[in-house]
């Protein structure tokens, strides 16, 4: 039964922050105060090392539908508590910065993972719950282009969603924004060129993603007052920057021969408890990238893969390059050229090293080994 109800604790963030926008006041925080809650339960519990068993999938999947109407329904309180007001002694401008933060941290998490599961789906139903999940986060079609480029050549310079060794976050959340829009409109493009439409016109997905973009922070801009409708679309592009933390996190320098097989090394995993739950087990996806059909609830743990700590921990840190560097990635970079990377992806890994100005532990390492083996020969 707790591997059941373990993802509905994500139902229980966004009610959280339904239940602070109908509280009012500075109540309006709840949603964004879950960060800590989850940050305090990670650190506290021990990593999950457990496979799921789940032998009624409708039990888990009714969790992801239920997410997708109590997001709808989070807006629709939001833009509710916007049109009413505010009691008088409460601060203005501190309730608007809590309603921001809530709404950014709950479009993000537990909703980027969800709408992420639901893109993978089989059914149309489920891709398109998935569209009006990630219109939060401003990408309704971000299946396109991680379906057909992130999933094609993850761990390649080919990926705009791959970060490369030295690249800081705040470049690549624009680098990688600006591959994701590219990869939908050019593959869009190209299918409405086969049908002689325009990708303008709204036979396309371009043109009803920008509706959707656009007419959801318009309307309740109209129901609820013009900054309503402005503080819905900042978090809306807040939240798009913000989800490619993610990205960073999972395949953060990592190097892959797109001629072998994908296997456990070529995705960071977090396998602490939280992390896997409010990640809806992205955080343990290697098997994803082998199967993306495959159910979130049917990833296996792979004990002896790269892994990193925390989400956590690690997304705060990924703001700080300093931190990031020298306290979380390099040393387990280093650690995955020497011991888990192939020949091939260790060269690959070496050259990448020295454009980012890192130490070559590649190049010492094999120094080293040289030496070590003249002076097996002399002996």
């Amino acid at each position: 039964m707790v591997d059941y109800l373990r993802y509905y604790f994500n139902t229980l963030l966004v009610l959280t922050a339904i239940f602070g926008f109908y509280l009012g006041g500075q109540w309006v925080w709840l949603g964004a105060s879950t960060y800590l809650v989850l940050l305090a339960l990670d650190l506290l519990l021990p990593n999950d090392y457990k496979n799921r068993k789940i032998n009624h999938p409708l039990l888990v999947d009714f969790s992801l539908y239920l997410h997708v109407v109590l997001m709808l329904v989070m807006y629709g309180m939001f833009a509710w508590r916007m049109k009413q007001g505010f009691p008088p002694a409460t601060s203005y401008n501190l309730a608007l910065l809590g309603s921001f933060a809530s709404l950014v941290w709950i479009s993000a998490v537990p909703n980027l993972p969800i709408a992420h599961e639901l893109m993978h789906r089989r059914s149309a139903v489920e891709r398109f719950l998935a569209n009006i999940a990630a219109t939060f986060f401003f990408d309704p079609h971000r299946a396109i282009g991680h379906v057909h480029t992130h999933h094609l050549y993850f761990d390649t310079e080919k990926d705009s969603d791959t970060p490369l060794r030295g690249e800081k976050f705040y470049e690549f959340i624009w680098r990688a924004t600006k591959g994701a829009y590219l990869d939908t409109f050019e593959l869009e493009k190209r299918r409405m060129a086969a049908k002689n439409k325009s990708v303008w016109g709204p036979s396309s997905i371009v043109f009803w993603g920008i509706v959707a973009v656009f007419g959801t922070p318009l309307a309740i801009g109209l129901y609820a007052g013009w900054l309503a409708g402005v503080i819905t679309l900042s978090v809306m592009v807040t939240t798009k920057f913000l989800l490619e933390a993610l990205n960073y996190l999972q395949h953060y320098g990592l190097q892959r021969d797109t001629n072998q097989p994908i296997e456990d090394r070529h995705t960071w995993h977090h396998f602490s408890t939280m992390s896997r739950i409010a990640g809806l087990e992205i955080t343990n996806h290697i098997d994803h990238h082998r199967d993306g059909f495959l159910p979130f609830y049917k990833l296996k743990v792979h004990k002896d893969a790269p892994e990193m700590p925390s989400v956590f921990i690690c997304a705060p840190a990924a703001f700080i390059p300093w931190v990031w560097d020298n306290l979380i990635v390099k040393p387990r970079l280093k650690k995955w050229d020497l011991e888990y990377a192939s020949p091939e992806e260790r060269k690959l890994a070496r050259k990448a090293n020295l454009r980012a100005g890192w130490p070559d532990w590649i190049g010492e390492s094999q120094s080293v080994t040289v030496q070590h083996h003249r002076a097996s020969v002399w002996d």
